[in-house]
């Protein structure tokens, strides 16, 4: 056995004959001296093993107490804690702002003829009395900053002509658009894995602004939401009013308007799924990135278990950020009958703090109590089959080591073929690039903006990542998990096939898609199977 001293004079040498240190046994080469190379990771080892039973403890004091609960909660509350008070609304003065009068004014001004204006102007001054007594000052400020702000991207998006032929992003420009993305990854890079962070990337319609305020409570790290406004949207000051109170309290969300022009008759049709989705990308700025819908929540665990393991897997791959896909298990909570308005659907959370799973525990037992199941399992199958969650309920989340692997190093279950094409998970993904860079370029594809409205639209993009060869892995402990809500327009429409156009229309552009992909990738090996 040799002493931390021995160590560091070997260790400190230059490996030559002349200055490597010797002692009763001479130092070999690491690499070709197992008994070396088993010293060493003996105390990797260990800590590995002290790991494993540090994660298991926490695991036990997540159990519930059947009787009161109380363990869970403080658990909770140590995770976040603005859980245990999510229901306490922050009461928000109406419009007091001469500023915020005045921009209000001037996109209403923007969306109307000349001819207009002095009503507009009228209207905008029967601002209602503050009620300066309700809320700090200091928040008041806040949130009428953020009103400006708003008002002011809508004004310029409203005033910006529409062009004839706009670009967009598809799989043809894909490299183009990677080449000259002009996205907000830092200069600098990151310092692994300190720097290590993922951005939630959302896209949502007004009347999905509520689902938010969960998320908050339950996600820390970055958000990026992009909301669609129509423009001729009646609801815009109040949506404005909701947005720019929900980001009072959610200092880690930043809120891009989506000012849309929309075409007489088509309505939410045309609901620019992707485009808005491409949008939040273009303001992220972490390491990695997971996209998702407004209304599925996070696990109130899940961006600190997403960076463990991000830890484990640059770890394993020499110190780089690998190209992988990682999975996040998807749920939803079943309800009978379903809300038929946002303002019962509200309800659920505020009447029952625990409506939706915050834990790992917390879904085995509402999976078991059959008021969860996985996600659209009960009209469409495929959609998340391939995930395995029975697997995953029962805690199977490791690959057994290989043979060669000497240190045991457990590996989060990889998936070895998709039990069928329609699998669309939402997954964990590589954004910024680690290195310093003068123009830093996105790692990640970004998604076709010929998809639009509902269906299709998520899929094209985990298709475009199984074709370019991007392994899939399966993230354990954590979830996402779906709040009810009224069905929307765009999926009602999606639904009505003989009044619309929109279901046929997506099915031929994927199909015609699949294809684009077979020939842009024919020669890329590693492609995850279909399953026999």
């Amino acid at each position: 056995m040799h002493s931390i001293y021995e160590w560091g004079l070997y260790l400190s040498s230059d490996g030559s004959p002349s200055t490597q240190y010797n002692s009763k046994s001479t130092f070999l080469s690491v690499a070709d001296d197992s008994k070396l190379k088993k010293e060493i990771l003996k105390p990797i080892k260990e800590l590995k093993e002290n790991e494993r039973l540090l994660r298991d403890s926490i695991e036990a004091l997540r159990k519930p107490n059947v009787k009161t609960g109380e363990k869970r909660r403080e658990a909770i509350r140590k995770i976040v804690p603005q859980w245990s008070s999510r229901n306490g609304e922050v009461k928000v003065a109406k419009e007091d702002s001469k500023v915020v009068e005045r921009d209000e004014t001037v996109v209403q001004a923007s969306k109307n003829d000349k001819s207009n204006e002095n009503n507009t102007n009228n209207n905008a001054n029967k601002a209602t009395a503050t009620e300066e007594n309700e809320i700090p000052e200091q928040v008041q400020t806040i949130v009428t900053e953020h009103k400006r702000t708003l008002l002011n991207e809508i004004k310029k998006q409203l005033d910006e002509p529409t062009p004839k032929s706009p670009s967009i992003k598809t799989l043809h420009t894909s490299k183009v658009d990677i080449e000259n993305s002009p996205n907000s990854c830092p200069n600098d890079g990151f310092e692994l894995p300190k720097d290590l962070s993922t951005t939630l990337v959302i896209q949502c319609s007004l009347d999905r602004i509520w689902l938010l305020a969960e998320t908050c409570n339950r996600w820390a790290d970055p958000i990026v939401l992009v909301v669609y406004i129509p423009s001729d949207s009646s609801q815009v000051t109040k949506a404005i009013d909701s947005i720019a109170n929900l980001m009072a309290k959610c200092p880690q969300m930043t809120v891009l308007p989506h000012v849309h022009i929309e075409d007489e008759g088509k309505g939410m049709s045309l609901y620019p799924v992707n485009t808005m989705r491409n949008k939040g990308l273009g303001a992220v700025k972490t390491s990695h990135i997971l996209i998702m819908d407004v209304d599925l929540i996070p696990s109130a665990d899940l961006n600190g278990v997403i960076k463990d393991n991000l830890v484990d897997q640059i770890s394993s791959n020499n110190g780089e950020v690998p190209t992988n896909a990682i999975v996040v298990p998807a749920f939803e909570r079943k309800v009978n009958p379903l809300c038929s308005s946002i303002e019962a659907c509200k309800e659920y959370l505020q009447k029952d703090p625990s409506f939706l799973p915050t834990l790992f525990n917390d879904m085995k037992e509402c999976v078991r109590d059959k008021k969860c199941i996985v996600f659209q399992s009960d009209n469409n199958w495929e959609g998340h089959h391939t995930t395995k969650t029975k697997k995953w309920l029962k805690s199977e989340w490791y690959d057994e080591p290989s043979e060669n692997d000497e240190q045991k190093s457990r590996t989060i279950r990889q998936i070895k073929c998709f039990d069928s094409l329609r699998y669309e998970p939402y997954v964990v993904l590589p954004w910024c690039p680690t290195a310093s860079s003068s123009k830093p370029q996105p790692l990640t594809p970004y998604y076709d903006e010929r998809f639009y409205g509902y269906g299709k639209n998520k899929i094209q993009h985990i298709s475009h990542l199984r074709y370019r060869g991007v392994p899939f892995y399966v993230l354990p402990r954590s979830f996402v998990v779906h709040h009810p809500h009224p069905e929307s327009n765009v999926k009602q429409v999606w639904n009505d096939r003989k009044k619309n156009k929109l279901h046929g229309e997506m099915d031929r552009l994927y199909t015609k898609y699949i294809d684009e992909l077979e020939d842009e990738y024919s020669d890329v090996k590693g492609v995850v199977p279909e399953c026999d």
